[in-house]
């Protein structure tokens, strides 16, 4: 419907806390994570302005900041808001999962949670499910949904990369390709992606389409309206 609720925004705001000024998941996704700090204090204000009820019933700058982070999720997805496929729609609404973390930035920065087997131990964890959901894609005539799936576990390993101590990261980056490389053909569907987080871990940035190094690099997202880079092609 091209609107997002407050509880959307509120959570974007949270993870601009904890992962704004340069984490390697805000830099990963191409986020500006200044504009969505600016876009959740507006949303904060609950104030009307002039007595006028704006933007789907949400007073003044409330409403105006949830139609920007409308606008913003749309933006990112390459999307125009309006009627479209269940695809394109799907492409809005991950974005509105990447810029809010999918609520893991609430779990960390206001309820504390702190796992015990440490964040790189939880990103060497995910990559095992990436690893899993690529294989079973590869064998699968409907491989879509393992493909989602695998990104979103891509992105929580992203995540957990982003709060592990510099040391703890390096570590598992230089464990990633290894792992991977037990099962070639899937290490050969997961090239891109791995060289991409490489990439940017390095310092790099994606290009505007999510690729970089003249294409071998890609971000991983889950959601495509045309072909998806990580689906396989045809025996």
């Amino acid at each position: 419907m091209a609107r997002f609720s407050g509880e959307f925004l509120a959570s974007a705001g949270i993870a601009a806390e904890l992962l704004g000024g340069g984490s390697l998941y805000e830099r990963y996704y191409g986020v500006d994570y200044a504009r969505v700090d600016v876009l959740a204090a507006a949303g904060r204000s609950t104030g009307r302005e002039n007595g006028r009820v704006r933007s789907g019933g949400r007073a003044g700058a409330e409403g105006d900041a949830l139609a920007e982070f409308a606008r913003l999720c749309h933006t990112r997805a390459g999307r125009k808001p309006g009627y479209g496929s269940v695809a394109g729609h799907g492409m809005v609404i991950e974005q509105a999962q990447i810029l809010t973390t999918h609520n893991l930035a609430t779990l960390v920065q206001r309820v504390g949670v702190a796992p015990e087997p440490g964040w790189a131990e939880l990103a060497r964890r995910c990559f095992k499910a990436v690893y899993r959901l690529t294989e079973r894609a590869r064998r699968s005539p409907y491989p879509l949904r393992s493909v989602k799936d695998a990104a979103y576990a891509w992105r929580q390993m992203v995540f957990h990369l982003s709060l592990c101590g510099e040391a703890e990261r390096a570590e598992v980056l230089a464990w990633l390709p290894a792992e991977a490389a037990r099962r070639p053909l899937v290490a050969s569907r997961l090239a891109p992606a791995l060289l991409g987080l490489r990439y940017v871990a390095d310092g790099g940035r994606f290009d505007a389409d999510g690729s970089a190094c003249a294409g071998r690099a890609r971000r991983l997202t889950g959601w495509s309206a045309s072909g998806h880079w990580l689906r396989p092609g045809p025996c």
